[in-house]
């Protein structure tokens, strides 16, 4: 299924690709055709007034006058062979370059304020004055134009060293002040060329030439040519007669009457004009009209955006990619990607072949992404819950795929029947000058649709997912994505001026980056590759048993041991001398798994062989206790030595008799920890005798020290002990001793009790020094032996037993300092 629906991607595609083609080598066949009828000598023209017509005819004969495409620059001509009509800015630069072999000027072009008196009689001197005359003013858009009138009027107020600035300060207060008129002759006032103002003379208009007296600049006006022309007649006259003044500064008077060209300055140099100009069209947009504030503005922005966002998608499409664990999953992702790219590869390419058929049939291959965008995304939601097993379309699917593609043949076929765009394709602007079709709003409607289902789909996946909230941000961007396109269609400015390609294709890769964080789609996990990798000695089995998912380190085990360990969950089993095979049920099956157990066989042997040290060390002592008797002679170190005697008598006896019992004893490993410990406390209460002889105190780290190595020693038998001492300063020898027995007997207790884990806290409060207990188990049962008792009273101590929160805490407690 996956393959055929793969397949009939593939054949819509390049079935489209084909038909585009099509269309677009007819069309251009015929456009060939026509543009063979054509006369052989041409030139070209963007903006010249009907008299220059009829000096061609006259000084050219050879020549006939077009009006060039709009949009088409007068390079693409001269490239062609054609003559062009262009300015000195241009021509200079083409000649010098190579671009253009032959270069001949006729006339100024001059950049001037015409006063229609058939509208205002507002008297005004200079540039700062249309800021006062509270009448609307036109300008031209058209980028040459734009370029040299606001370069004249920063010229006038600024001075040689001119920016933008002036001009944009200028025609910002007329638009502030709503009036500021593009692209009309009809206003009172006109910025314009003086050869334009002289036509509009010719026609009938009452208009007065004025020169600013901040001054304006003055351009050359020409042929520009591949080939050498030869002039017939006498080519001044015939441009005086037409209203053009001549490079001399020579003039019909009729024309110009109180024209004053003394504030006109022509250029030496168009190197600063050039580089402050060169994007005037952004400047103009952003800055005076206030439009294009988020979106790509003139050209050179036109084609940066686009390649920006390629290679935004293609870092994207290489990170999704290699976080998909899904095979299937990653080619819709793959195709998304695709798609995208090939939308704005394509909507590249229309800008760079303006105002011709192939262009238009580029625009109509934007619908063929546009329409497979929302597919693929259904394709993305629908299977983002599917393993790849599980089959790769349904029909619904299918069908849109054929709706969508017979949508996409309506808009390739639109030249024949109108029926998604109406235009009239005799008019040079109809690029610009369209208005939509039924077929169209069908178009619309469907997408959306499309894609309002792929949200539906989002939402009532998102319920079955522990993040209830997860479709918010997903659901936000659609609405985003569905608010932009309605006011796209409905051609509301800030929509309008934006790039509809680039927009759509960010806000679905937001959408779709959103939904796979959050968990919606699910392809940014790897969880075959970090289960197989994992340290675990597991394996996943599903419900009929059979092996899933393995990881690197589980062994293969053998079947029977797998049933019997499954047979006898929840209790493990034994799968060789120290491996242990445990069993759980999950959701769809099973999951496996081994636990070495030869640290815990490991630790049962060194317990019988600290049994066997410990019986060593006793005899040791026994030995070094004999020495010291006899190797004491002084009275005074026999009898400290009785007195150890008789402080240890007792512990020594017990440790004999503890060590006797062992063999027989049925608790030999707690045994023999106990053993331990009662070794441990016999010495570090020795310890504490001798350093009583020495001083009255001892610091609280020893102490906590000592109290460590019981609970060191308790870990060796099972039990867990943590202790915690807050005390900083120095103890009493008498009441550390008594500190240290007690936390002895009471771990001793626990011992014998099966009381596993122990808090020990050492701490101060107020005037007391409190040694605290409190266990997993009740310690109520606890007493301290009738010695231990005494040694406590001795030092001025209590022993009690209390509720702390639900548990119950054993304590002992001393006087700070000592009594």
């Amino acid at each position: 299924m996956e393959k055929g629906l793969a397949k009939l991607i593939c054949r819509i595609a390049v079935w489209a690709i084909i038909a585009t083609l099509f269309f677009s080598l007819v069309s251009c066949g015929e456009n060939k055709k026509s543009q063979n009828t054509d006369q052989a000598k041409i030139l070209y023209t963007s903006d010249a007034p009907p008299s220059y017509a009829a000096v061609i005819s006259e000084i050219l004969p050879s020549y006939s006058l077009q009006q060039a495409g709009k949009g088409n620059s007068i390079f693409s001509y001269i490239n062609k062979n054609y003559a062009v009509e262009a300015f000195d800015v241009q021509a200079l630069k083409a000649v010098e370059t190579g671009v253009a072999s032959h270069w001949y000027p006729q006339y100024l072009a001059t950049v001037v304020i015409a006063i229609d008196r058939g509208l205002t009689d507002v008297e005004i001197s200079g540039w700062l004055d249309l800021l006062t005359a509270r009448e609307d003013v036109a300008v031209t858009d058209e980028q040459l134009h734009l370029q040299l009138i606001m370069s004249a009027i920063s010229y006038g107020l600024e001075g040689v060293d001119f920016s933008l600035d002036s001009a944009v300060d200028l025609l910002r207060g007329l638009r502030q002040q709503e009036h500021l008129l593009l692209n009309t002759f009809t206003a009172p006032l006109i910025i314009c060329f003086d050869y334009q103002a002289a036509a509009l003379i010719q026609s009938g208009h009452e208009l007065e030439i004025l020169l600013p007296q901040e001054g304006t600049l003055t351009f050359e006006k020409g042929i520009l040519s591949n080939e050498e022309l030869s002039f017939r007649g006498d080519e001044e006259a015939a441009l005086l007669s037409a209203g053009f003044v001549l490079r001399n500064g020579d003039f019909d008077s009729k024309y110009y009457p109180k024209a004053n060209y003394a504030s006109a300055l022509r250029l030496d140099d168009y190197s600063h004009l050039s580089q402050v100009s060169q994007d005037v069209v952004k400047v103009f947009r952003r800055s005076v009209l206030r439009t294009r504030l988020f979106s790509s503005a003139d050209n050179r922005e036109h084609q940066l955006l686009p390649l920006l966002y390629i290679i935004f998608v293609v870092v994207w499409l290489a990170s999704i990619i290699s976080r998909a664990m899904r095979r299937r999953m990653k080619r819709i992702l793959l195709l998304i990607g695709i798609v995208l790219l090939g939308w704005t590869i394509v909507r590249l390419v229309k800008y760079q072949i303006p105002t011709s058929v192939l262009n238009r049939y580029l625009w109509y291959g934007y619908y063929i992404f546009q329409m497979a965008l929302p597919i693929l995304l259904l394709w993305l939601v629908w299977r983002s819950d599917k393993m790849d097993d599980q089959p790769a379309s349904n029909k619904a699917l299918t069908a849109l795929t054929l709706w969508n593609t017979v949508l996409v043949a309506f808009v390739q076929t639109n030249d024949l029947h109108n029926w998604v765009f109406r235009f009239d394709l005799s008019s040079p602007t109809y690029t610009a000058d369209y208005s939509y079709g039924p077929v169209f709003y069908i178009i619309t409607l469907t997408w959306i649709a499309e894609l309002i289902a792929a949200i539906a789909m989002l939402l009532f996946k998102s319920s079955k997912l522990p993040r209830k909230r997860a479709f918010i941000f997903p659901l936000a961007f659609c609405l985003i994505m569905l608010v932009y396109s309605v006011g796209y269609t409905s051609r509301v400015p800030i929509f309008w001026e934006s790039d509809y390609t680039t927009v759509v294709g960010i806000l679905s890769l937001i959408f779709l980056e959103i939904s796979m964080q959050s968990g919606l789609v699910q392809v940014n996990n790897k969880y075959s590759d970090l289960f197989t990798h994992s340290p675990l000695n597991m394996q996943i089995l599903n419900s009929e048993r059979k092996l899933v998912l393995a990881s690197a380190h589980a062994p293969k085990l053998d079947l029977k041991l797998q049933q019997a360990a499954l047979a006898a969950y929840p209790e493990a089993v034994r799968a060789d001398k120290d491996t242990l095979l445990f069993s759980k049920k999950i959701d769809g099956g099973y999951a496996q798994w081994q636990e070495d157990i030869s640290s815990l066989n490991f630790l049962h042997q060194q317990i019988e062989e600290s049994m066997k040290k410990l019986e060593l060390a006793h005899a040791v002592l026994e030995e070094e206790e004999k020495i010291r008797l006899e190797l004491d002679e002084e009275s005074a170190k026999i009898q400290v030595m009785t007195e150890l005697e008789s402080e240890i008598a007792a512990d020594l006896l017990r440790l004999s008799s503890m060590i006797e019992s062992l063999p027989v004893s049925d608790q030999e490993s707690r045994e023999s920890g106990r053993i331990a410990l009662l070794l441990c406390f016999v010495k570090r209460n020795s310890n504490l005798f001798f350093r009583k002889q020495e001083t009255n105190f001892i610091s609280a780290g020893e102490l906590t020290a000592y109290v460590d190595e019981l609970a060191e020693i308790a870990q060796y038998f099972g039990m867990k002990i943590l202790v915690n001492s807050e005390i900083k300063e120095t103890i009493p020898v008498l009441q550390a001793r008594s500190l240290y027995e007690f936390a002895y007997s009471v771990v001793d207790w626990a011992t014998q009790t099966e009381n596993p884990h122990l808090l020990l806290q050492l701490l101060t409060e107020k005037d007391q020094t409190l040694l605290r207990f409190i266990a997993s188990e009740d310690l109520r049962s606890y007493e301290p032996g009738r010695e231990l008792q005494a040694e406590i009273s001795s030092a001025a101590g209590s022993f009690a037993c209390k509720d702390l929160d639900g548990a119950v805490g054993i304590t002992l407690v001393f006087p700070r300092g000592g009594v």
